[in-house]
């Protein structure tokens, strides 16, 4: 069976097909009549002005490559850290030890994030491609955005409410927003990944086998994690309600940080202090 299409040389959002220059084609090829998946891809560099074609190495692999790595390194284990330290605060050391902990995983994956799209930006300008015209860009400029938000509102976040007084609107109204931008951005960084290795699987002729193998490993390392946050969460909440376990709910204001206990632990060391200035 042969079948035939045609392809515009310019067309908008597509790299364009010189008449003079190189040009680099993906190619792949299966052995079965039924759909399936490839068993081979390979990619080849053809001048139409001479005629001469050659299989050669698609160029910048290693600048995809740590593109990859570091947005794994950033939405694959700091800001799932960052989210751990909050929600397992209970399992840490009393005090500053989970705002500090949150803050310092965060700020990683954040500076980390901006490499990523810098090394985005800069290489696809290179390689002549268009910029945010495709769902995995404009989703990394959708996240650079989000959680650059996300980072301002929790350095500049309402007060805490002093002990034993109710929390004001805004202070409630920011712990919602808060907590689902959280969700919101940890979950576009999972789909963000999977679709980059894809990217870079077609990019670099990855056997399908080597891609189905990494995209695996990766689902299951961003279940653990997943499962750590929901799991752990659940049972912070669960020591919190049923004051079986000593519980610190620590907010930095301004330098000092306050630890409250939970209602079963024993005063005396305090001699009745309800709140210790840490």
């Amino acid at each position: 069976t042969i079948m035939k299409f045609t392809k515009l040389m310019r067309e908008p959002g597509e790299i364009e097909i010189l008449t003079g220059d190189d040009n680099y084609f993906l190619g792949a090829y299966g052995i079965d009549e039924v759909l399936a998946t490839h068993i081979k891809r390979h990619s080849v560099v053809l001048n139409l002005a001479s005629g001469v074609s050659e299989e050669v190495a698609t160029p910048y692999k290693a600048a995809w490559l740590a593109h990859g790595i570091m947005a794994f390194l950033s939405w694959g284990v700091f800001v799932p850290f960052a989210v751990q330290a909050s929600v397992l605060r209970a399992f840490l050391p009393k005090g500053s030890t989970w705002i500090k902990l949150h803050k310092a995983f965060n700020f990683i994956a954040y500076a980390l994030f901006i490499l990523i799209f810098i090394i985005g930006v800069v290489y696809t300008s290179m390689e002549g491609g268009s910029h945010f015209v495709n769902g995995h860009q404009k989703m990394g400029l959708a996240m650079l955005i989000m959680a650059f938000g996300q980072i301002l509102a929790g350095v500049f976040r309402p007060p805490n409410p002093a002990p034993g007084e109710a929390k004001a609107a805004i202070r409630v109204a920011w712990e919602v927003g808060h907590r689902v931008l959280g969700v919101a951005l940890l979950a576009c960084g999972f789909w963000q990944m999977d679709r980059g290795i894809g990217l870079y699987a077609t990019k670099y002729s990855v056997s399908e086998s080597d891609e189905s193998n990494l995209s695996i490993g990766y689902w299951i390392w961003i279940g653990v994690m997943s499962a750590v946050i929901i799991f752990g969460g659940l049972y912070f909440n669960y020591l919190v309600s049923s004051g079986k376990s000593p519980v610190q709910v620590a907010e930095e204001e301004d330098g000092d940080v306050t630890a409250r206990e939970s209602p079963l632990v024993d005063d005396s060391e305090n001699s009745g202090k309800k709140d210790q200035d840490v």
